[in-house]
Order: structure tokens, then C-alpha cells, then sequence
């Protein structure tokens, strides 16, 4: 039994900004606060940060969290805490186990260069890659940063070990260096026919076999607080590396069945698909054929099949073209595009897919804001769309799609992509990634008996998803 002080945090580290979330055991929301995430940015486009940088920003959201919730209920006592953040950027480690790289973001591009090389050298091995690991070849992946680490003067050798950005906090807050399967499937250095390191991979990169820690699934205990690094009330917290902030968020929303599909909509809009199972090389070549990956979802025996638009980004430009960025303006247009049917002729909007950031619109003298709007809306769910009608060739149709994120608190979003995705509902869950992190954080101390989505369905049952009528 635990006291009604009892209270557990997520800790979300995202690319922007971080978040820390305090929920007691009955699922009340105490306290959400949030920093930005500090990167230091080159004028060449190299963006990177620091490990230390990076856990003290972890340390103090965990403080000032606890101390919010204190200042509203009293005293607490925090019983687990679950990191989830970003994947692919990572902490390089010396056989002492100390950091000695900077951290790469995930989007930088160092590491281009050998990926080229080695696709020269072996003109199979993007092929292979991609069915093997489930990603495309290119630099975004962890491999392509050690292998440019590599060749700038860090040395990896035999000892050296790699850690996810979630996985480097959790070890330094007291837990095991532990790799989880939804991070450790973004590195590129994963067999996903068995969930086990590469070395094939490992070896045509030149890096060491025993570079990544042991496995250990999402909300299981990796450890306990640090006492020196405990906010009062604090120590021997249980310690869990949350997994991949999409995935989590999915989990945070609500979409924890098989074959259901979690629409994030922020500044990318990304699609998560859960699949029963492992799928076979051949499937993971078609699917990053088809624009999307798969790796491990942090729900067990479930695999997830991601991808991605810039939405958010083409929305917030529209809005802004539109002299409509205020609450006032964006309000006004949300609602007069609701009355907008058929669009202008010759009125268009595209632009800012997977990889660019150039909007094109287009209109004649018929083109009023309203309708600029609601053409953008349109064409931000047609390209959801469009990624879906590629994926259910391979893995057929998702049985529910729940959405959440920013953008899908104005009408006229949730109308274009109600209409664009089959079997859609909204999530009321504001913050969908520090929720699914809070949540691993109370998997991790309870005795593991009931299966994660039943215990997520059973914790999420008084925040049941809306459904748009049309």
C-alpha cells in the first residue's frame, strides 16, 4: 500500500524542450514544468551539447517538479522516476565509464561522409542495413555519429560503451547502464530479428562488439536515486529508462492495443504504429522503402513503425502568412475555415515533407485567409495519409488511431485529419510523453503481474479519447 503522498515523476528530454510531469498513484497531475533543451549551434549547422550539461537540466526539472507538487499537497514522497527523451543522439563512454564526446544532435549531419564511404565500399550494405536494423542508411542513426567520433580522434575500442540520451541520465541518477529496445532500435547497431546487437554491422563499422549495455524493457527497475542527488522525500526512487519519446507518448495517449496507430501533431507530425510481433527482413526493406522505420515499441512483443511530415512547421508558417499567430487570430481562422467546402480554384498549399522546410502557396483572387487555411489543414492530413496508404500494403490497415499534440486543439486540424485517417479519436491528454513516462515510472515499482497496456488501460480508464463527429 502506498500513502496518498506517494507520487512518481516522467522526465521527457526532447529536442526543443524538456518536461518533467508529478502524478500521484491515482493518477492526479501535480505539477508539469519544463526548460528549454541546451544545445550549442555552429553557424555550419553542427549542433551539440554536453553530457554533464544535459543531467544537470535533468536534475534540476526532477527538483523543481517536486518542489511545485510540494507547494500544492505538502510533503511527497517520489517512489519511481522514468526518463523518456530523445533517441539516436548519445553519450560515448570510456572503459572508466566516463563521458568523453560531445553529444550530437540527433538531425546533425556529421557522419554523412561515412556513411557514403561505406556504401562505396559495399554497395550491399544499405540494403542489408535497412532490412536488418529497420532504418534507412543515412546519417541520423547512432552509427553514423561513432563512426565520425572514430574518425575525429575519439577512440572506441574494446570497454567503450554507448548510451542513449535516457539511458546516460538514468545511469547517472544511480541506475545500470542498460540499453532499452525502443532507443537501442534508432542506433543502427540492432538485429531486430533478435533484438541483439549486430555484429556483422558493428564489425563493417569498425566499432567494438560489446559497445552497447545489456537489455532491460521499458518500466523495469534499472536501479535506485542516487541519496547526493535526492530531493527530499526523494531517496531510493526506482530508476527506469522510459524508451523513445514517440513511443512513450503513445502509451501516454492511450494507444497500447495491437495495430493502433498514435498521430503526434506538433511541429513534426509523426504517425506510431504498433504491430504484433517482429517483422522479417524482407517487410523492414519495403517499409524504410516506404518512407517509414520499425524497430522495438516499448510495449513488449510489439514492434513500431514510425514516420513523419513537417506539419506542424507548414501550419505554423501559414498561420503566420496570415498575420493569424496570435490566440485571437488563430481562433478566427480556425473557426471560419470550419464554413470553407470546396477550396478555391487554383488555390495550393505544399511543402515542409520528411526532410524539407520551403512552403509554396499558391492562390488567385478568390483566396480568402479562410480558405488559405483550411487548404493548408487538407494538405498537412493528405500527406498523413499518403504515408499510411504506403505502409497498409505491408502491414494492412490499423484497427484505431488516436491523436494528440498541439495542433490538434483547433477545430479545423481535427476535421482535415478526421477526415484523412480511418477510425480516428482524440486524446485529452495534454502532454502525452512525460504522461507515458509517469506512468513507467508506477509499472516499475508495481510487481509486474498485470501485462504494461492493461496496466496503462486500467490507469488511463477516466481519460477516455473524443471522437469528432461530422
Amino acid at each position: 500500500m502506498t500513502s496518498s503522498s506517494d507520487v512518481f515523476i516522467g522526465l521527457d528530454l526532447g529536442t526543443t524542450t524538456s518536461k518533467a510531469l508529478v502524478r500521484t498513484d491515482d493518477h492526479r497531475d501535480l505539477a508539469i514544468v519544463e526548460a528549454p533543451t541546451p544545445w550549442h549551434k555552429y553557424p555550419d549547422g553542427r549542433t551539440e551539447t554536453g553530457p554533464e550539461i544535459l543531467l544537470n537540466l535533468a536534475t534540476q526539472l526532477i527538483s523543481r517538479a517536486t518542489s511545485t507538487a510540494e507547494s500544492t499537497v505538502g510533503p511527497v514522497r517520489v517512489r519511481g522516476i522514468a526518463v523518456a527523451g530523445l533517441a539516436e543522439s548519445g553519450v560515448l563512454l570510456d572503459p572508466a565509464g566516463r563521458p568523453m564526446a560531445p553529444v550530437l544532435a540527433w538531425f546533425d549531419r556529421r557522419g554523412h561522409q561515412q556513411v557514403d564511404r561505406l556504401a562505396a565500399a559495399d554497395p550491399g550494405f544499405a540494403e542489408l542495413f535497412a532490412a536488418r536494423t529497420g532504418l534507412p542508411w543515412d546519417c541520423q542513426a547512432s552509427i553514423a555519429k561513432l563512426m565520425w567520433l572514430r574518425d575525429n580522434g575519439w577512440t572506441i575500442g574494446p570497454g567503450a560503451r554507448w548510451l542513449s540520451v535516457p539511458e546516460w541520465i538514468v545511469h547517472q541518477l544511480g541506475g545500470d547502464q542498460v540499453r532499452e529496445p525502443s532507443l537501442a532500435s534508432r542506433t543502427g547497431l540492432i538485429d531486430q530479428n533478435t533484438g541483439d546487437p549486430w555484429l556483422d554491422g558493428l564489425s563493417a563499422a569498425g566499432l567494438p562488439a560489446g559497445l552497447l549495455p545489456p537489455a532491460l524493457p521499458a518500466g523495469q527497475c534499472a536501479g535506485r536515486l542516487r541519496q547526493d542527488l535526492a530531493p527530499t522525500g526523494s531517496a531510493q526512487a526506482a530508476l527506469t529508462v522510459a524508451g523513445h519519446d514517440h513511443p512513450v507518448a503513445a502509451l501516454g495517449s492511450g494507444a497500447v492495443g495491437p495495430d493502433e496507430l498514435f498521430n503526434s501533431s506538433g511541429t513534426a507530425d509523426v504517425v506510431a504504429r504498433s504491430i504484433p510481433g517482429r517483422l522479417d527482413d524482407r517487410q523492414r526493406g519495403i517499409v524504410v522503402g516506404s518512407g517509414w522505420s520499425a524497430g522495438s515499441h516499448v510495449l513488449p512483443d510489439s514492434t513500431l513503425i514510425l514516420a513523419g511530415v513537417r506539419g506542424g512547421l507548414l501550419l505554423r508558417r501559414v498561420l503566420t502568412s496570415l498575420g493569424a499567430d496570435s490566440p485571437e487570430g488563430r481562433a478566427a481562422v480556425d473557426r471560419a475555415s470550419l464554413a470553407v467546402d470546396t477550396l478555391p480554384p487554383g488555390l495550393e498549399v505544399s511543402g515542409a515533407g520528411p526532410t524539407g522546410n520551403d512552403v509554396v502557396i499558391r492562390f488567385g483572387d478568390d483566396a480568402t485567409p479562410a480558405a488559405i487555411w483550411a487548404a493548408a489543414t487538407r494538405y498537412t492530413a493528405a500527406e498523413i495519409r499518403t504515408l499510411l496508404a504506403n505502409i497498409e500494403r505491408v502491414v494492412g490497415p490499423h484497427r484505431r488511431g488516436i491523436a494528440s499534440g498541439g495542433w490538434t486543439r483547433m477545430a479545423s486540424v481535427r476535421a482535415a485529419k478526421a477526415s484523412a485517417i480511418d477510425n480516428l479519436c482524440f486524446s485529452p491528454v495534454t502532454q502525452p510523453g512525460v504522461t507515458g513516462a509517469a506512468l513507467l515510472a508506477m509499472y516499475a515499482v508495481s510487481d509486474g503481474s498485470t501485462p504494461l497496456a492493461d496496466f496503462v488501460v486500467q490507469a488511463s480508464r477516466d481519460t477516455d479519447p473524443i471522437t469528432v463527429h461530422h
